[in-house]
């Protein structure tokens, strides 16, 4: 009788989670490829999120979220790799983080920043794929496996919490938090390389 994902993950031992992983490699694989649409980075990207899903997996308390946590840290990997990609979008980035500092003063720009991060990951996370990225809601749908609608609820309460938090301290709330929110992505994955790549076949747990 095949283990349920809880089973497999109360187990903790080396087969279990090596199981476990392996079950979720292809819904892992298939939200990578839909951000970079390309099958070698995506390849690369499962790899990378399931290495960083191991290294977290202590954090995680519920084995009832394992699913839905395991692709977001897909979608952070894969968006870091396409951010990595290219210098000039790189460029643009740094340009849209000076000009939204140089419009307020450094304690604001903090207060901020602090805002933004503070935001939960269910808000920030939509927010970034849709007004960051660019990807519409219904691929954001696909991406997380949400309902189009839990997208768009996402996003918006996620900017009322923004706007709620810095209660009114910026006249053009708006187009700042947008701004912030496109210069304050995770660290990008450092592209593969002949040292550096992945093995793309399955992942042994040490």
């Amino acid at each position: 009788m095949m283990r349920s994902d809880e089973e497999l993950f109360r187990a903790g031992d080396r087969d279990s989670l090596q199981e476990l992983f392996a079950r979720h490699k292809d819904d892992v694989y298939r939200t990578a490829r839909r951000i970079l649409r390309n099958d070698a980075d995506a390849l690369d990207a499962t790899q990378a999120a399931f290495l960083n899903a191991l290294q977290a997996l202590p954090t995680l308390k519920e084995a009832a979220k394992f699913p839905g946590w395991l692709r977001r840290i897909a979608v952070n990997v894969a968006l870091g790799m396409r951010r990595s990609r290219g210098s000039r979008l790189a460029y643009e980035e740094s340009v849209r983080a000076a000009e939204v500092e140089s419009a307020m003063s450094a304690e604001d720009f903090q207060v901020l920043k602090r805002a933004v991060a503070e935001l939960p990951e269910e808000y920030r996370l939509p927010i970034v794929l849709h007004h960051a990225e660019g990807f519409s809601y219904d691929e954001i749908a696909r991406m997380l496996e949400w309902p189009r609608g839990t997208v768009g609820t996402n996003i918006h309460r996620g900017l009322e919490r923004l706007r709620t938090a810095l209660a009114g301290s910026f006249a053009d709330s708006d187009r700042i938090l947008i701004a912030l929110l496109e210069g304050s992505r995770p660290p990008a994955v450092p592209p593969s390389g002949p040292d550096t790549a992945l093995a793309c076949g399955p992942v042994h747990l040490a």
